[in-house]
């Protein structure tokens, strides 16, 4: 499941970021991680890389699912991403 909650992150960075609303890790590979937070009326996803590849390297899908995700919770149009 791509879709997945962190707790000790929710603690740690929720109030700073947002209402925190889960982590998402790409597949098969899991080289895209997007940490999401509700920040208003929009979603945030903060997408890192673990794996050490930058985003022209990466070849997990992973945007159809993030927006997949937005659509579904009610942000369609409203995904913000930032890239670190």
């Amino acid at each position: 499941m791509p879709f997945q909650n962190d707790a000790t992150l929710e603690a740690e960075v929720g109030h700073f970021f947002g209402d925190y609303q889960g982590t998402f890790f790409s597949e098969p590979h899991g080289q895209v991680r997007a940490d999401l937070f509700r920040l208003g009326d929009r979603l945030e996803a903060h997408v890192s890389f673990p794996t050490g590849l930058d985003a022209d390297g990466v070849t997990d899908r992973y945007m159809s699912d993030l927006s997949a995700y937005a659509r579904q919770k009610g942000f369609e149009g409203r995904l913000h991403l930032i890239l670190s």
